[in-house]
């Protein structure tokens, strides 16, 4: 601010501006102020710039992945329950670490299951560890063993062939992952490909998964399986044990509302003993977004101490000014300035650094997330709250 400026803004002779006029006054001043060393704005400003493409960024990738994982797994159908081998905690979770090892699911668990009013098809899954083969070619398939009704529940239909007989051995059939991995473009029905040493006849492949190679349905799982009819493999490779047991209710009984009478006659095959958990589709979903909730509060405590280290460096540029400008300071209280004109002029200053620096960092996030939708299965979702909460952070953070 020139000398001829601070006597006209306030001689004592002059009326002082008030509300707008006074907030356009402080603003035309701190604009000239910033342009009078841009060099030292923009260093001032990139702080902020990282902090808010940071968590901008983060946070809008991580609300499209929970999205997407929202969609595939809404889109399994509200009526399929899994029931695994851990009992649910006081939040309605399994146990991880029980799912692993020893399963306490029967084949009289399956039985029970099969008698409650409401159930339609459930099916017994068993984990066959082993990779896929086929002339050399392998795929890292997730290969289980089920009947046709827990091929059938599978929402991904069917592309080519046929579903296997509860009866047939040494058939299989591939979703469009290993199928690819394996065959490419040539044809899969009727090839032979191996597991576990042992020949298996593709008698079906099932289609893509709704929005296949997205990050939701690898999270499921959905395109890598391998079904194998659970009847030969109990025959051929003793030792397994039943992992999972799924299960499809009719629509006119919601999953939810018959989980209490399933749980009933679980009990009772266990002879009282809760070693079990019932997970609906919506606790499914509850898992997953509750870890990628705890990711992102991670995430952001990470991106806001770059923004906090911003805010220590524009008090430092701020202090620095303060002092450079003690000459201009000290004409403007001569010709009549109080300490609280100077305080807000040195604010606004503050305010827009952080203003424009969040802007950049909006356009620079905007910009990336962009390139991450274009070029990486994850799609980012930019809320216009996020755009709010990232301004009000960077008001905060100049004030």
């Amino acid at each position: 601010m020139t000398e001829h400026e601070s006597r006209s803004s306030a001689g004592p002779g002059n009326r002082r501006p008030a509300g707008i006029s006074l907030i356009r006054e402080n603003g035309a001043s701190a604009a000239r102020a910033l342009l009078q060393n841009p060099v030292r704005s923009l260093l001032t400003m990139s702080g902020i710039v990282v902090g808010v493409l940071a968590i901008i960024t983060l946070i809008a990738v991580l609300q499209g992945v929970k999205r997407e994982i929202r969609s595939q797994v809404e889109g399994l159908g509200a009526n399929l329950v899994l029931v695994v081998p851990s009992k649910l905690d006081e939040n309605g979770q399994p146990n991880l670490a029980n799912m692993v090892g020893i399963s306490t699911l029967t084949e009289a668990d399956v039985t029970a299951l099969e008698r409650v009013p409401g159930v339609e098809k459930v099916s017994p899954v068993s984990i066959v560890a082993g990779d896929v083969g086929y002339q050399g070619r392998n795929s890292g398939a997730f290969v289980v063993a089920t009947n046709r009704d827990g091929v059938v529940m599978n929402p991904t239909p069917l592309a080519l062939g046929r579903y296997f007989n509860d009866s047939e051995q040494h058939v299989c059939i591939l979703s469009s992952k290993p199928r690819a991995e394996l065959f490419g473009d040539g044809p899969a029905i009727g090839k032979r490909v191996r597991i576990r040493d042992v020949d298996w006849t593709v008698v079906g492949v099932l289609g893509k998964p709704a929005s296949d190679g997205s990050l939701g349905s690898s999270m499921l799982g959905l395109s890598t399986l391998v079904y194998l009819p659970i009847g030969i493999v109990r025959t051929e490779m003793p030792g397994g044990q039943v992992n999972r047991i799924a299960l499809r209710t009719d629509y006119r009984h919601p999953a939810d509302g018959l989980q209490s009478q399933m749980n009933a006659a679980l009990l009772r095959s266990h002879g009282g003993k809760e070693d079990f958990g019932v997970i609906t589709q919506q606790k499914g979903l509850a898992l997953v977004v509750k870890i990628l909730s705890m990711t992102q509060s991670l995430l952001v405590l990470i991106a806001a101490i770059s923004l906090f280290v911003a805010g220590i460096g524009i008090m430092n540029i701020m202090l620095v000014t303060v002092t450079e400008r003690t000459r201009e300071i000290g004409i403007r209280k001569t010709v009549g300035a109080r300490r609280r004109d100077i305080f807000l002029q040195f604010l606004t200053e503050a305010v827009m650094l952080s203003l424009l620096g969040g802007c950049a960092g909006m356009v620079l996030s905007g910009l990336l997330c962009a390139a991450v939708a274009h070029f990486s299965p994850l799609k980012p979702v930019i809320s216009a709250g996020l755009v709010v909460l990232a301004l009000l952070v960077c008001t905060a953070v100049g004030a």
